[in-house]
């Protein structure tokens, strides 16, 4: 594998920089309208996601909590979006473009449309599928180096790996939920037990791990021959959004229908947005609620789901 000399690194940084310069995207805001390439890319994807909410928005474009709900303040203030109570959680908002927001939205598609054609309305046919491969070129090669630096890889788990367990949990739901330590006590107090007693063929902890560095967590533990609980199900901040909850997901569903088991439980609590939304998308259903004061200074809800495979 070779490496860049600096005329290639020069060439590509002077593409980029045309590149920007002919789309606009150095300007503050976008296509002649009031929003930037961020807000309008947020709009786009509240009118694509099914069961939109702003947790979900923040770990798929990277966006941090404040910068996202001073723009979805912006959204509503202008007529652009609505909020509508979650059906299985009354403290979770879905939220929904307002028939001004699809509109808004619609102008823009057109307007980017445009900015498109009239950029390569010169070019004969021949030109355009040519600059379309090119352009595909591109971005498989691009890929290709990205995901070879950031593989991810999903191992059983060693005995090293209860350190990081433990810990991110602690930290995660400490800084993103306010959990006390009892909350880490809990945890720690059952992945030891895990660890110092579980069968080997029916129980499992998998370990994500990008560049020789764990990115997350899922674990499998029997009940009874037919009844698995899934537990400890954790993903790195920075890993949100590509797709690694749903290998992780799909990792424990196969491991169940392969070992026979007909039935999956698990506990969550209700502020964990993402993790119920996959919950939802695998078909897990909410089967029981019960209050608890005991991890957090506010009220919070323990939700069990259930599927039956």
């Amino acid at each position: 594998m070779g490496t860049a000399d600096a005329q290639t690194i020069a060439a590509i940084r002077s593409f980029n920089r045309f590149y920007t310069n002919v789309l606009g995207l150095l300007e503050r805001h976008i296509l002649d309208s009031p929003y930037s390439l961020t807000e309008v890319r947020i709009l786009l994807e509240i009118d694509r996601m099914k069961d939109c909410m702003a947790n979900l928005l923040m770990e798929k474009l990277n966006i941090d909590r404040g910068y996202m709900s001073r723009i979805l303040k912006r959204f509503e203030t202008d007529g652009l979006i609505c909020k509508e109570k979650s059906a299985t959680d009354g403290r979770a908002f879905i939220l929904y473009l307002t028939p001004a927001g699809k509109e808004r939205l619609g102008v823009l598609e057109d307007r980017s449309s445009n900015q498109i054609q009239q950029l390569i309305k010169h070019l004969p046919e021949t030109e355009q599928i040519k600059l379309v491969k090119s352009m595909n070129f591109i971005e498989g090669a691009l890929l290709d180096g990205i995901h070879s630096r950031r593989e991810i890889t999903i191992r059983t788990y060693q005995t090293k790996d209860l350190e990081y367990i433990i810990k991110r949990h602690r930290e995660l739901y400490e800084n993103e939920y306010g959990f006390g330590p009892e909350f880490g006590d809990y945890v720690e107090k059952y992945v030891l037990r895990f660890h110092q007693c579980h069968d080997e063929e029916r129980e499992r902890i998998w370990i994500a791990e990008a560049v020789g560095k764990p990115v997350g967590v899922i674990a499998l533990v029997k009940n009874d021959d037919t009844t698995a609980q899934l537990r400890w199900f954790l993903v790195e901040p920075e890993m949100r959004g590509k797709g690694l909850g749903h290998r992780l997901m799909k990792t424990v569903i196969d491991f169940c229908r392969t070992n026979d088991y007909c039935h999956i439980q698990l506990w969550t609590v209700n502020i964990l947005e993402a993790a119920r939304y996959l919950y939802q998308y695998y078909g897990f259903q909410l089967t029981e609620t019960k209050e608890n004061n005991t991890w957090t200074r506010n009220l919070i809800k323990e939700e069990r789901w259930d599927l039956y495979l």
